[in-house]
Parts: C-alpha cells; sequence; structure tokens
C-alpha cells in the first residue's frame, strides 16, 4: 500500500503562545511550561472559519496540486477524526452525495473513523490496509482535521495545547511517482482506559503515565519487526505536536538518535489531533534539503483513550498507474 499524494492546510498566520495564554486562560504554571520547558513558540488557528469551510477548501486545494489521474476513480473518502459524532451517522447519506459530486464519482464510499482518538489516521490506515489487500478497495482518499471549539481539545496541562491542521492523502495499493511506500503499520489498545474521553480519576492518570512509553516502545518494535529493519537504520521519527521531551525518552529508550527527530512543526503548529503525522510526512517530502529517497521514515500517534500507532514508510520512485 501506497501513499500517492498528501495535500495540507495550515493557516497562512500562526496565533503566538502568549495570544493563546491569553485566549485560554491556562494559568502561570501551564504558561512556563509551554513556553520554557517545552518551548512551544505557536498554533495553527482558523479563527471563525467553520470545519465544513475548511473541509472545502481542502479539497479544492487538493485539486489544483494532485495529479489528476490520482483522483480518478477513487474508491472510498474516509474522514480520520479525534471526536466522537462530528459526522453524524444520518449525514453520513448528504455528505457522500456532497463528495459524490464533487469528485464527480457517485459510487465512492465514505465513512469516518474516531475510535482511536488522535490516534484515528492510522487506525483508519489499518482499515484501508486490510480493504485493498483484500481486493476490494484499489485507491480512495484519507481526511484528517478538526477545530478547537470547546475547552476540551484547546490545551491538555502541562503536555500541551491543541492546532487547527488538515491533511488530504492518497491511498492506493499502486505507487505513483515518488510514492510512500507503508512497510510496517502497528496499533496496540491498552485496556481499560476507554472512558478518559468521559471522565478519569489520579489513579487512572498515574497508570497511563507508567504504561505509556512502555507500550509506545512495544509499538515500534513491533513496526520495526514488521519492516525488517533495526531501530538503527531509522532516517527520521515524525512525533505529533505534544511533550517534545517524550521522544527525547523514546529515542533513547529504543535506540535510535534524537538527531533524527523531525522537529519543522512541533513548536509552531500545535497539536493537529489525527493531522500531526500526515502534516510532517507532506513537510518532509516537501523540503528541498532533505532528500527522503530511500529513507525509512517512523511516525507516531497515541490516542487518549490508550490507543498507540507506529508507522513506517519509505520514500521510493513508483510507477504513475
Amino acid at each position: 500500500m501506497y501513499i500517492n499524494h498528501i495535500t495540507t492546510l495550515i493557516s497562512p498566520t500562526l496565533t503566538p503562545v502568549n495570544e493563546l495564554s491569553e485566549r485560554y486562560q491556562w494559568g502561570e504554571r501551564n504558561d512556563k511550561i509551554f513556553s520554557r520547558f517545552h518551548n512551544f513558540k505557536s498554533a495553527s488557528l482558523f479563527g471563525d472559519a467553520d470545519l465544513s469551510a475548511l473541509l472545502q477548501s481542502l479539497l479544492k486545494k487538493l485539486i489544483q496540486e494532485c495529479k489528476p489521474e490520482l483522483l480518478k476513480n477513487l474508491d472510498f473518502i474516509v474522514w480520520a477524526h479525534s471526536l466522537h459524532a462530528v459526522a453524524p451517522f444520518d449525514l453520513n447519506p448528504i455528505t457522500q452525495r456532497k463528495l459524490g459530486h464533487f469528485f464527480d464519482n457517485r459510487n465512492i464510499e465514505f465513512f469516518s473513523v474516531t475510535q482511536g482518538s488522535c490516534a484515528s489516521g492510522m487506525l483508519a490506515m489499518k482499515f484501508i490496509q486490510k480493504k485493498i489487500d483484500s481486493g476490494k478497495w484499489r485507491s480512495g482518499l484519507l481526511i484528517t482535521g478538526e477545530k478547537c471549539f470547546h475547552k476540551t481539545v484547546q490545551y491538555v496541562d502541562q503536555n500541551g495545547y491543541f492546532g487547527e491542521g488538515l491533511s488530504a492523502s492518497i491511498i492506493g495499493m499502486n505507487p505513483a511517482h515518488a510514492a510512500l511506500c507503508i512497510k510496517a503499520l502497528e496499533i496496540k489498545q491498552l485496556a481499560s482506559f476507554g472512558t478518559r474521553m468521559r471522565a478519569t480519576t489520579r489513579e487512572s492518570e498515574n497508570n497511563y503515565d507508567r504504561e505509556f512509553l512502555p507500550t509506545m516502545h512495544q509499538a515500534i518494535q513491533q513496526s520495526l519487526n514488521q519492516a525488517a529493519c533495526k531501530a538503527s537504520e531509522l532516517n527520521y521519527l515524525l512525533p505529533y505536536h505534544i511533550s517534545p521531551v517524550t521522544f527525547d525518552r523514546l529515542a533513547d529508550r529504543v535506540g535510535f538518535s534524537r538527531e533524527i527527530i523531525f522537529k519543522e512543526n512541533l513548536y509552531t503548529l500545535g497539536h493537529c489531533f489525527c493531522s500531526d503525522a500526515f502534516i510532517n510526512l507532506n513537510g518532509l517530502i516537501s523540503q528541498e534539503k532533505n532528500n527522503p529517497q530511500g529513507k525509512l521514515i517512523l511516525s507516531l500517534a497515541s490516542g487518549v483513550a490508550g490507543t498507540f500507532a507506529t508507522m513506517i514508510t519509505k520514500s521510493e520512485t513508483g510507477v504513475t498507474e
């Protein structure tokens, strides 16, 4: 399975961290942790622009940037998002008709994936992989992106804050030119943390903190085994945009260099829910100073309810479909 194209939508004007502090009133302790310890600078926010308008802008940008042949005969459109009920089931037929009209294809299958919280993007990739491997799908579109519309999705004490960044990725069974080949995709679920979206206790939070590094380490190791490579052979680690020190600790624990951690967006965009991995992949392959050809790229994601996701990709030149 291949990622054949990625389009992203980031706010052209980033919101400085001091403005976020005034807006969210997260307190002096978080001010010090976010600014001094984590070194966060800003976030991507679109202000009053609603989610449907942002999704329309994303798709229009996709059509402008993507080769037309990659958009023909899409079998599916999957929207991966963290928040439940953003796209209610009773609206899915309406959304499907709109998307079918947008892509001039009435047969596109549309659905959303939310069960992995912020790891739902990679959870959706796992589902897509199974459908492609079974021969039921050939190619389609994975969309990610959400709004920071409520205090519960604006910041997390001591760990970081959220951002609004969207992505649209063309996924296919055959490679286009310079495609990203999926070498490994691993999902691990910690039991007993499924209620964290609704309620939690101090004991539960402490247990989660203790289990986090060992569980992510296991997920990474399983991906390395699946891709038949060693941690020392990784060329890039793409983090999600929360608690940067976590990825230094993972590097030391797993056995790869801290130098391979891709930090281009880590301090400036905020945690863009399910989008971080795809925004960072696009950023990595778009930078002229990078030559990702043949390089192994490890992307990470985790969800608040105990979902841990790892994906290893390798950039390679394919043949146009």
